[in-house]
Order: C-alpha cells, then sequence, then structure tokens
C-alpha cells in the first residue's frame, strides 16, 4: 500500500481535482491522508465529502502550523509500505503511482524520483523538467556524499519531495521529519536526511506529476536575499542537527561543503558585496560564521568540486563574504587585492563585482 500524504490549507479551489486525480489512479491500493491544516474556507467540508465516497481517505484537521507540521502529522499516522508526498493544487498522471511503485519494487530501491512538468493555472503546459535517469547505488557514505553534493544539491534529481516515492519504514526507523522551522527548503533537507540512509537511489524518465505554478505560492514569492540566507540558515541547521544526532563523521566533516553549495544557491545572481550587505539583516549570524570558519578550512576539496577555475573564484566568493560577517585580517586584504590585479590582467571582473552564476 501507498501512503499519500496531502497537506491542505485553504485549498478549496485545487484540492477537488487533486483528489479526482488520485482517484483515478490505476494503482488502487492506497491510503489518502488530507491534513486539514487550520483552513478557514470549505477545503475542510471538500475532504469530508470525499471521504463519504471513498473510505481509502481519512481526514484529519488540525491547527495551522504549516505544510512541515502538516506532513509530519501525516508521518505520524501512515501505514503503507511507500510514502508518496502530494500537493493540494498539483496533479499526478493517471498511472503515476504505479510507475513509481514498479519502479521501487523492481529495483529494490529506497527512493524513486521521477520527472515532472510545469502547468499553470488556466492548464497551459510551461515546460518539462529533465532529471538525471538510471540506478545509483551507494555502498559508502564517501559515495552518498558526492550524489547529495554532484546530483541533489545541483538539482539533477530535484528539491522537492513530491516526485519521490519513499519507503515508510526507513523514514520511521530513522527519525526523519520535516523541519517544522523551515518554510522555504524543508523539501530539500528531509531528502538529504533521507538520503543519508538510502542504499540506492532509482531516477526514472517517465514524467508522472504535474507541477502547478500559482502567483501566491510560497516560491514565487520569495525574492529578498536576507530573507533567503535566513531560511538558507534553518534548512542547514535541521540538516546539522541530524547529522549531530546520528553521529555520522563522513557527513560531518563533509558538512561544510553541503553548507557552501546551498549558500551558493541563496547567492545566486548577487555579489558578495550584495551578500555581505543582506546578511547585516538577518539578526544572529553566528551559525553563518562558524560555518565560513569550516568552509574555510576546506578549501581544495570545495575547489575540487567544481571545473576549471570556477571552484577559485567560488572559494574566494566565500572568503569575501567571511571576511564581511568575521572581520577582515590585513593578510586577507592584501590576497583580495593580489587576486584582483590577476583578474584584471586577464580582464575579468574584479571579485566584489563578480556575480554568482549558479
Amino acid at each position: 500500500m501507498v501512503s499519500v500524504i496531502v497537506p491542505a490549507y485553504n485549498m478549496e479551489k485545487y484540492l477537488g481535482r487533486c483528489l479526482d486525480s488520485l482517484f483515478a489512479q490505476s494503482y488502487k491500493d492506497l491510503e489518502i491522508l488530507v491534513i486539514d491544516d487550520g483552513s478557514v474556507d470549505r477545503t475542510l467540508e471538500i475532504a469530508e465529502s470525499y471521504a463519504e465516497r471513498d473510505n481509502r481517505v481519512a481526514v484529519i484537521h488540525k491547527e495551522n502550523g504549516g505544510v512541515s507540521s502538516a506532513r509530519n502529522l501525516g508521518l505520524e499516522r501512515v501505514s503503507g509500505e511507500y510514502t508518496f508526498f502530494f500537493d493540494p493544487d498539483d496533479l499526478i498522471e493517471n498511472d503515476g503511482i504505479e510507475v513509481m511503485v514498479k519502479s521501487m519494487e523492481g529495483s529494490n530501491a529506497d527512493l524513486v524520483s521521477c520527472q515532472y512538468s510545469r502547468w499553470n493555472d488556466d492548464g497551459e503546459r510551461l515546460e518539462d523538467y529533465d532529471f538525471i535517469t538510471g540506478s545509483r547505488s551507494f555502498r559508502s557514505d564517501d559515495e552518498l556524499i558526492r550524489f547529495i553534493l554532484d546530483e541533489l544539491l545541483d538539482y539533477h534529481v530535484g528539491y522537492e519531495v513530491w516526485n519521490k516515492l519513499y519507503r515508510t519504514e526507513l523514514i520511521r526507523e530513522k527519525s526523519i521529519r520535516f523541519s517544522e522551522k523551515c518554510r522555504i527548503g524543508e523539501d530539500l533537507a528531509f531528502n538529504i536526511k533521507y538520503l543519508m540512509n538510502a542504499g540506492k537511489a532509482e531516477n526514472i524518465p517517465e514524467r508522472c506529476v504535474r507541477y502547478s505554478i500559482r502567483g501566491d505560492s510560497a516560491m514565487g514569492s520569495h525574492t529578498d536575499l536576507s530573507r533567503k540566507i535566513v531560511e538558507n540558515n534553518l534548512l542547514l541547521e535541521d540538516v546539522q542537527d541530524y547529522i549531530s544526532k546520528t553521529g555520522n563523521r563522513v557527513f560531518a566533516d563533509n558538512f561544510p561543503l553541503i553548507c557552501a553549495k546551498l549558500m551558493e544557491k541563496a547567492y545566486i545572481g548577487h555579489t558578495p558585496v550584495e551578500v555581505v550587505d543582506a546578511c547585516k539583516n538577518i539578526g544572529d549570524a553566528g551559525f553563518m560564521k562558524q560555518r565560513y570558519l569550516e568552509i574555510e578550512g576546506k578549501k581544495q576539496e570545495l575547489i575540487d568540486i567544481y571545473p576549471d577555475e570556477l571552484g577559485k573564484i567560488k572559494y574566494r566568493y566565500h572568503m569575501f563574504v567571511k571576511a564581511g560577517i568575521c572581520g577582515d585580517s590585513v593578510g586577507g586584504r592584501v590576497k583580495r587585492s593580489i587576486y584582483n590585479c590577476y583578474r584584471k590582467l586577464r580582464g575579468r571582473e574584479i571579485l566584489e563585482c563578480w556575480r554568482m552564476p549558479y
């Protein structure tokens, strides 16, 4: 059985078609848990009407606490062998769950990830996302780290949880939950923690999910750099807490690299000067200061992640931000001046003007 967790807050416009999409699945052995997160519209009424039509639907009402708290409550109630997270404004192809289950059972993987397409509210197909395909087996924590750094964090399998099928037993045994502090990035944190415990990932070519783009979505409205940095810190704090609880030394040692890559995602399109200015508005920068001290000690490992000269300037970028939030030394300023002279001689932008490309 597949347990489908549907967190719903004020989704009266979308919930009916979402549940119709699940009812139309060719795979029938479903448990559909609709978690009403304190809605003030007709969401709860609609959910209960569907539960009356089909006993596979269970409706759980709770006070508003956010999507992570709703999903976590769902995880406490699931009884299926597999867990699938489904957002109420999205749709899934009629054979979507069947395709993922067959892949999971045929490959004996711990995670199945599919492709998806993007649609607007008018039912227009906007674009298709094509991720990597094929099997990846993990024989060591070092291989898991490489997969997380090279594939997950570079968005080659997607940060999202709603295009993936998970083993419920692994989630339960390893105490994997969503961070209820995060508003943006909770999916990625969950996937990092889940992959830490995975033995195999299967990335299938089928496009199973139709992701809905709404103008009022959290992702669509998330543009402020300071806010991005704060949310990124919350995500990383959650992952760090989990690594500490597991006592995994390999992940603890490589955590600065995970931090650096995730920080870069928040910095895209910005100069290091803009990042330093944004950090002045985040309040307590203690977490970032400590992480940057650790990143400084991982110079060669960070440089080696990237091709050609990209790793070197990214490391310099991070060190500029470190100097801005931790304080700069005379030696650091001298090194930066020399580096900028080198870039000028080669006809390139100085570090202060260089914008994080990806």
